[in-house]
């Protein structure tokens, strides 16, 4: 299956400015992603698409192609779905076919491994599913924990498991922005990485870990830190 990488990382940023190459680890937030994608060496090509040349600088590398995006298309309001558009558009006039899938890599849900990326390319390969999404377990954070509020009233957004214990109530798994990936056609079709029938691919939740503020670069931190040294 001929799959094309997107990593996205625009240079603005509301709530952790210049948070694409902020260091995690002693790492460049950018380079997880695009390290991992080298390293697997499952795709037929890698873009870096950013209107920042900073990200972009950091995130050379031999075998990744650097698409510097116009700014009209790095702003808060922009959509991913804009941004794959622009990166496919700009491959075919380098006469480069269109990939059978794609699949995208957020920076900022920086923990997979290469495994994670081969599984999910073989999910789509071998299954009738138009999409594959990684997904975490979720235990202690369950819906049947959660409440909306009314007039300062709690209202339980799963009242008949309110009172039961977490053992006793149907799991349910979180979108960890780790990985998404749909085939070319019917992302063109429906304009979305999650065209239905959708499978998951589920990953531990040691993965778990999205940057979107100042807090979660402390999370991170730590959750990056005992991820490498237990590989090590």
């Amino acid at each position: 299956m001929n799959v094309l990488a997107i990593i996205p990382a625009r240079g603005g940023s509301k709530g952790v400015p210049g948070k694409n190459i902020y260091p995690i680890n002693g790492v460049p937030l950018i380079r997880y992603s695009v390290d991992v994608a080298v390293a697997s060496k499952c795709f037929s090509n890698i873009v870096v698409t950013s209107d920042n040349d900073t990200i972009l600088k950091v995130a050379d590398t031999p075998g990744v192609i650097l698409l510097k995006r116009p700014a009209d298309l790095a702003q808060d309001e922009t959509s991913i779905i804009s941004v794959i558009k622009h990166t496919l558009l700009w491959l075919s006039k380098q006469d480069v076919q269109n990939p059978d899938a794609i699949m995208l890599l957020q920076p900022t849900s920086p923990m997979r491994e290469v495994f994670h990326i081969e599984d999910a390319i073989a999910k789509l390969k071998n299954n009738e599913v138009n999409s594959v999404i990684s997904v975490c377990e979720m235990t202690d954070v369950h819906p049947a924990r959660m409440y909306t509020i009314q007039d300062d009233v709690l209202q339980s957004l799963m009242p008949e498991f309110e009172q039961v214990r977490r053992q006793d109530i149907k799991p349910v798994y979180y979108r960890n922005g780790s990985i998404y990936v749909v085939r070319t056609k019917t992302f063109l079709e429906h304009s979305s990485v999650m065209v239905k029938p959708s499978t998951p691919l589920i990953m531990s939740d040691k993965y778990l870990a999205n940057i979107d503020e100042p807090r979660d670069l402390i999370v991170a931190e730590a959750l990056i830190k005992a991820w490498k040294t237990n590989n090590d």
